[in-house]
């Protein structure tokens, strides 16, 4: 009698402390890796402006968890004023910093987007706005369905690693600024924004010799301004493209195929005698590259069939170093 009620003792007991432990060694869930942030803002000019002033609100970070993690962006020198930037000032690869070191979970992300002040002609000195080479001025807005003064630019898809991550938003101004006709407005389209990641991406740059530029303006004399001036620029394709085109848009949300995945403008270096260009932040991978003297009649949201590539060469940036071309007279 004694033995089995030892035994059932015995085995109450061990009942009990398997409940004890199965309490101790449930599964807790992890907490998630921390990284910091930074985001800067940078541009591709554009001809006929001297400024394209973009006031930049918050930024938005939504994870594929669906947590957001939102940040206002104010002027360092008063910080009840959002931050104004001069995209003009901050091209090739100059970096106006709108985040830093801000503190996020490593991890896959959705989207993030970034709130504008839109364009307001009652207060252009305080709203995005552009101003021409003349000093006139325009309000710059940023269109989305149901907006009451803030534009989203919205990009989507990126990681951020369990190290330091420094971003920017690279600002193609061809591809993204857009003149309507009967509007006091120009739009600023997202779909001419990328967003790269600093530590996998590099910089091509290069020149373009004065003879190919020389020949270019002759072959191409019917598509001179009425100025008599031309549009220099180099642009950039997927190697895959059988027949590059100018910019131009399908719809509003992506660069179709055979359109330009960036551009620069040509500008000649009085310090070094030459014409150069830069196309900053590029991922690497093989590519094309093509110079033009027609930039000046590539509407950024219709395809012109007068547009012409003057020269096209393959070209491949690697992740190790940036890239020097050269664009010259075949010989």
């Amino acid at each position: 009698m004694n033995i089995r009620l030892t035994a059932l003792t015995t085995a109450i007991l061990l009942a009990l402390t398997a409940c004890g432990s199965s309490n101790d060694d449930s599964p807790t869930t992890p907490e998630p890796q921390k990284s910091t942030f930074s985001l800067g803002v940078s541009d591709a000019p554009i001809t006929g402006l001297k400024q394209v002033n973009v006031v930049f609100d918050r930024i938005t970070l939504k994870s594929q968890g669906g947590e957001e993690y939102s940040f206002a962006t104010v002027d360092s020198n008063d910080s009840t004023k959002p931050q104004m930037v001069n995209l003009l000032d901050y091209t090739g690869d100059d970096i106006f910093s709108l985040l830093d070191d801000e503190d996020v979970p490593a991890g896959e992300y959705s989207w993030i987007r970034a709130d504008v002040v839109n364009g307001d002609t009652n207060d252009l000195t305080t709203t995005s706005h552009v101003v021409y080479e003349d000093g006139s001025i325009a309000p710059l807005v940023v269109k989305r369905k149901g907006n009451d003064g803030v534009g989203e630019i919205q990009l989507d898809g990126f990681t951020l690693n369990q190290t330091d991550n420094e971003f920017v938003l690279e600002f193609d101004l061809k591809k993204s600024l857009v003149d309507p006709q009967n509007s006091e407005e120009i739009f600023l389209k997202p779909r001419g924004v990328r967003l790269e990641n600093l530590s996998e991406s590099q910089d091509i740059e290069g020149t373009v010799s004065d003879a190919l530029i020389a020949n270019c303006e002759t072959d191409n004399i019917a598509l001179a301004a009425e100025d008599g001036s031309f549009g220099h620029a180099v642009y950039l394709y997927s190697s895959d493209v059988a027949a590059p085109l100018d910019n131009y848009e399908v719809n509003e949300d992506e660069t179709p195929a055979d359109a330009p995945l960036a551009t620069a403008n040509v500008v000649f270096d009085s310090d070094d005698n030459q014409y150069e260009f830069e196309l900053a932040f590029i991922t690497p991978g093989d590519y094309q590259l093509a110079y033009t003297c027609a930039a000046h009649i590539d509407d950024a949201e219709l395809q012109d069939e007068a547009f012409t590539l003057y020269q096209v060469k393959p070209v491949t940036v690697t992740a190790s170093d940036d890239l020097d071309v050269t664009f010259t007279i075949s010989q």
